[in-house]
């Protein structure tokens, strides 16, 4: 312990200290002009009196005990010389109900009210310990200040920082220079930040970052609840964990719910899932993530954009509301509404539903549909939806009831099967087609038409059991047609060449029937013309096979196989029976006559930005002819 002298000469010095301090806190002396109090001794085991100068100085040992209002004071040792206190020696301060204050030695300033602790001095308040070896305390103002470094106490955490202010009325404190918290698995570091003791609730004014077991967080602003884990994070946070990170404008994180609340320009990365948004709140313990506006989630190669995404970030599961879009490397689906479930590996779409195969252009709109990217499958139903193939040329559009369409994968190549069922009709400006179901396969591009299919093109119409349509470039290069085969064609919409058998393969060029082989019971009837192109008879040939070459829908040649039997009637002699074979059916009235026919039913009923005027021009030319063969008919 300072012997007397020795402090004294010590507390005198003190009184240069605080004429320093004097201007620095003269706002903080009695507003009411009042002079300031006394200090008094009230006990002491010891006590003498020196004058020297006029001044009576107090030496206090022994258990001392003295008085400012509601301010005490105890040290072991102590001396009093007008308003100014020098004390040593186990010294406590108490101020109120709440605060009480430790040191080695006290040089305090009555009149000031200000004063500095040296040594091992402490200031406790509720649950908080504040350590230093040198403080500053203005007792009017109930304000502590140190610049030598301190250490706060507080539950299982530890502050520090080389300077800092504590203010003992709001319970708040503000560290600066090398600021940092330790706690178990958790660790704090910035340039100044300010703290609320009472709440246990740091606030960041600066660059920080915060270390807890594996994740790290960086933010420039915002506050964190040492005592709960709740924290709000501000200015450019950034939270790193394995496997995991997100940016935002603003996050909120609640410890007890183990929730995450990121607000504008939000980036969060789980794994492979990359989610961007204005607002993203995440649970943890299910791991459901609600993502709401201009949201989109990228699973590896699988994008979602939506108004709002509903993900379960473990089982891939999500469901949107709000105009949606998903899509990988190879299709790509919109609807009003969209569900997945990654167990089931299947999603259903709903509301004005429009898929896409993005390699090869296919499109596909309905009502509702139902996919799998595990097989790139669509099964598209209601509103009679309608799957449009592209080309270079012009497009083909055919609707059905239902349309169903899946990748088929074998070792050597990969190519994507489509079925139509019930109710098809098929229209492309070069040809129409009407069937109760069909398969169109990519690889050589076949459309299998079934049960009662017909195709038209220009004054050319097929019919059969079966019908195999295979296309180059959109248009028909070739069919076959099996059981019940028929073709009947004009060359000027008045008389009908016509072929029949068991079975017919047909070649067109360029639109126009070129070549047709009919086997099995062939028939053919064809008309007879002479140079001038003028009709002179019909002629009727049966055989096993026949082969017909054709030019503007005419006959050029004809080839027969196997016991061919002739019969030409000249054509003034010939009757109706004459004109037509058994099963002759000109069905124009089932015919397509626009796409606006088909897209009756469909979501894009009225809707003509399919017509290019390219599209447009084929499709009037067609129409005219048309309406020849139903004027002739």
């Amino acid at each position: 312990m300072p012997s007397f002298r020795s402090g004294l000469v010590f507390f005198l010095s003190g009184l240069f200290f605080a004429g320093i301090f004097a201007e620095v806190i003269n706002a903080q002396t009695d507003t009411a002009g009042a002079p300031p109090s006394r200090i008094k001794w009230i006990d002491a085991l010891d006590v003498r009196v020196i004058m020297e100068e006029d001044r009576r100085i107090h030496y206090l040992t022994g258990n001392v005990e003295l008085r400012q209002d509601s301010m005490f004071f105890f040290a072991d040792s102590a001396v009093l010389t007008q308003n100014l206190l020098f004390a040593a020696g186990n010294v406590v301060v108490i101020q109120g109900d709440s605060l009480t204050i430790f040191g080695d030695t006290l040089n305090y300033n009555g009149d000031l009210r200000y004063g500095y602790l040296t040594g091992e001095s402490f200031i406790q308040q509720g649950n908080s310990l504040l350590y230093s070896n040198f403080l500053e305390y203005d007792s009017h103002n109930k304000m502590a200040y140190y610049n030598r470094g301190a250490v706060l106490t507080d539950g299982d955490f530890q502050l520090t920082s080389i300077r800092g202010i504590y203010n003992l009325n709001t319970e708040r404190i503000t560290f600066k220079d090398s600021v940092e918290i330790v706690g178990e698995d958790f660790l704090l570091r910035t340039s100044e930040m300010d703290y609320d003791s009472e709440t246990s609730t740091a606030f960041f004014t600066a660059p920080t970052v915060i270390v807890q077991q594996d994740s790290r967080i960086y933010t420039e602003g915002g506050h964190y609840n040492l005592e709960t884990g709740d924290a709000v994070f501000f200015n450019n946070p950034q939270y790193k964990k394995e496997g995991e990170i997100s940016r935002a404008d603003t996050m909120i994180y609640s410890a007890s719910e183990e929730t995450l609340l990121l607000i504008d320009r939000v980036y969060y990365q789980k794994d492979s899932t990359i989610i961007t948004s204005d607002r993203l709140f995440y649970d943890s313990p299910s791991q459901i993530a609600i993502i709401t506006g201009n949201a989109r989630v990228v699973d590896g190669s699988r994008v979602i954009e939506s108004d709002e995404i509903i993900y379960d970030l473990e089982q891939g599961k999500f469901n949107t509301v709000g105009r949606s879009t998903v899509r990988d490397e190879k299709q790509e689906l919109t609807a009003d509404n969209l569900f997945y479930g990654e167990n089931e590996g299947e999603g259903e779409a709903s509301g004005n539903v429009v898929w896409k195969d993005l390699e090869s252009g296919m499109e596909l709109y309905s009502m509702q549909a139902v996919f799998s990217d595990s097989t790139g499958s669509v099964k598209a139903y209601g509103g009679r939806p309608l799957l449009i193939y592209p080309s270079e040329t012009d497009s083909l559009f055919l609707v059905a009831d239902t349309i169903f369409s899946f990748e088929l994968i074998s070792p050597s190549d990969t190519q994507r099967i489509t079925k139509a069922y019930y109710n098809v009709l098929i229209y492309r400006n070069d040809f129409q087609a009407v069937c109760d179901s069909l398969t169109h396969q990519t690889i050589d591009s076949t459309f299998r038409m079934m049960y009662d299919p017909i195709i038209w093109m220009d004054t050319t119409q097929l019919t059969g059991d079966t019908i195999d349509a295979i296309l180059k470039d959109g248009s028909i290069s070739s069919a076959f047609i099996r059981q019940n085969a028929m073709i009947l064609t004009s060359p000027d919409s008045i008389y009908f060449n016509q072929m029949k058998g068991r079975e017919i393969t047909a070649g067109f060029d360029d639109g126009s029937l070129r070549e047709v082989r009919v086997y099995g019971n062939a028939e053919a009837l064809y008309f007879v013309l002479d140079q001038e192109d003028a009709y002179i008879g019909v002629n009727k040939s049966e055989c096993a096979e026949i082969r017909i070459t054709l030019l503007d829908n005419a006959v050029e040649r004809i080839r027969f196989f196997g016991k061919p039997t002739n019969n030409l009637t000249p054509m003034h002699k010939a009757t109706e029976g004459n004109f037509r074979l058994e099963g002759f059916n000109w069905r124009a009235e089932l015919r397509p006559r626009s796409l606006e026919d088909i897209l009756k039913g469909t979501l894009r009923e009225g809707k003509g930005e399919f017509f290019g005027k390219k599209d447009r021009e084929m499709q009037k030319g067609g129409e005219e002819v048309r309406s020849v063969a139903e004027i002739k008919e």
